[in-house]
This record gives structure tokens, sequence and C-alpha cells, in this order.
């Protein structure tokens, strides 16, 4: 589109289709899709949680604990005015063996992106209703964005694997 008061097309993806695209593009990154046994309206809320949900289906998470939180609308007290509408910011330290670890994290809408400072780790969330909204299509990816750590992929694959098999129960069981 080339004419005076004519827009080039938008084009957009789904938090799934977001997520799939950021895996494919880091060589250690390992991820589980499935179905959770939940409506969507109860599934991604809980998940959002990052303070309950997190510590309960992640085996290697002993707490969260939310330091600061800014509205990504760009409007009113504490908003990030650079950030897009409807994502919200956080800054996290996820406590793992003893370590609390920073984290920087993006949440929106069936997405969660959380990136430890140094961007020495990665975890992101994401999800959409699945069968009108009863159930939720989940997906969980884990990687370590860093050069020469595909070799890992293996350990996170067992990592990611566990946490989803036991979120997976959670959502069975109604959180």
């Amino acid at each position: 589109m080339n004419g005076p008061g004519q827009q080039w097309p938008v084009a957009s993806m789904g938090p799934m289709a977001r997520a799939r695209a950021l895996g494919a593009s880091i060589p250690s990154a390992a991820w589980t899709e499935g179905i959770l046994d939940a409506p969507y309206g109860t599934a991604w809320p809980w998940i959002a949680d990052l303070e309950v949900s997190v510590p309960r289906f992640d085996t290697q998470v002993r707490r969260i604990r939310v330091l600061e939180r800014s509205d990504g609308g760009g409007v009113g007290p504490g908003a990030d005015p650079g950030a897009e509408p409807g994502a919200e910011q956080l800054r996290i330290t996820a406590s793992t063996f003893g370590i609390a670890v920073p984290f920087d994290v993006r949440l929106e809408d069936g997405f969660c992106l959380m990136q430890a400072r140094a961007r020495i780790y990665l975890v992101l969330m994401a999800a959409e209703p699945h069968d009108g909204g009863a159930r939720t299509r989940f997906l969980h990816l884990e990687a370590i964005p860093l050069p020469g750590t595909r070799f890992l992929r293996g350990h996170l694959q067992r990592v990611v694997d566990a946490d989803f098999a036991n979120l997976t129960r959670l959502a069975a069981r109604g959180f």
C-alpha cells in the first residue's frame, strides 16, 4: 500500500504462535504443549498469579516474590508509557535451590514471558481457550538463551515435562 492515507496491513500472532516462534529461535529451548482439563477463564488467571501457581507446579521453584508491578497500559499511577496496552510489567525473584534469582516479567492475557537478569534463563507460558473455552491449550517453555547451551536441552525438557505433568494434575483437581 503506497498511496497517501493508506496503511500497511497489520499481522499478529496469538499467544501460542508467539511462544512457538520464540522457542524455535533459541537452540536450548525445551517446551511441552497440551490441553489442561480446566476452563481457560479459570486456568489462566490461576497461572498468571505467579506467587501462588509457580511454586505449586514448578519442581525447581520454592517461592516467587513480586517486587514491583507496573501497568503496561501507559496510563494511571505506575504505568509504563513505553509498554503495550494490556501488558503488565513485573520485577520478581524466584527462589530456587536457596538462591533468589531476579526476573523481569511481561504478563498479558494468555502470555507470560519471564527473563532472568543477564538473560541467563527464560521461562515462557502461553495459553488459549480450547473447546470453546471449556478447556485450555497450554505451552510451557524454558531455555538458557546463551551461546553454546544447546546441550542442556535434554535436561530442560525433563524439567518442563515434570512441570507440565504437575500442572495437568493440578488442573484436573481444580487447582
